[in-house]
């Protein structure tokens, strides 16, 4: 059955008591089920449906707020997505997890104080962590911030040396501050083991 009569039978069954048995209609967990195979089929605005539906049975908790928070970001209603991972944070204000959810919209609209706030936030609970490093080392570089993008990449290989991402990006900070030998060899580091990586080659070829 197509996403379209999947969500067409859910709202039968949900809107017309009358017509469906109540014991048709879907359960909350059944929603959630329908809602990560959805997704698994590239449908993020089916998958956010049936959690909407979950809300409308009175399903409220953190993990709706979180899930639904990553959903409207794959469907880019980034504000949105701010909105719902804001109340993940209200509900588990200690967590990491919703921080960083919280980052990726806030990132898509180029809102680096927000994001880059949040990603210190997580470091001040949870120091090391890896993920906000690395989006820390995005948004200065995604923002011309070579020096401090090169130092979050350097802080994120401490932890995880195997990181080929981590390790492309730190060679692109050094080449976009002309540290020319330095760059060659973090990426020629990165195509000994990843000669194909495109970004890797795509640097090399500046030399």
């Amino acid at each position: 059955m197509g996403r379209a009569a999947i969500v067409a039978a859910v709202l039968m069954s949900l809107a017309s008591p009358g017509v469906a048995r109540a014991a048709e209609a879907p359960s909350v967990p059944e929603l959630y089920r329908l809602s990560y195979a959805t997704e698994a089929r590239g449908d993020p605005a089916g998958a956010l449906h049936f959690m909407d539906e979950a809300a409308r049975l009175g399903e409220a908790g953190y993990l709706l707020h979180l899930r639904r928070g990553w959903l409207l970001y794959l469907a880019r209603r980034h504000a949105d997505a701010s909105a719902a991972y804001a109340r993940a944070i209200e509900a588990e204000p200690r967590a990491a997890e919703p921080r960083l959810g919280a980052m990726l919209p806030l990132m898509a609209q180029r809102r680096w104080k927000e994001a880059e706030r949040l990603g210190h936030d997580v470091l001040g609970t949870a120091p090391g962590d890896f993920t906000a490093q690395s989006r820390l080392a995005s948004i200065q570089y995604t923002q011309g911030n070579y020096a401090p993008a090169e130092a979050w990449y350097r802080r994120a290989l401490e932890s995880y040396p195997g990181s080929v991402e981590m390790r492309v990006g730190l060679a692109w900070s050094l080449l976009k501050q002309r540290h020319l030998t330095d760059a060659r060899a973090e990426f020629e580091k990165v195509l000994r083991v990843a000669p194909d990586h495109p970004s890797a080659n795509d640097g090399l070829s500046h030399f």
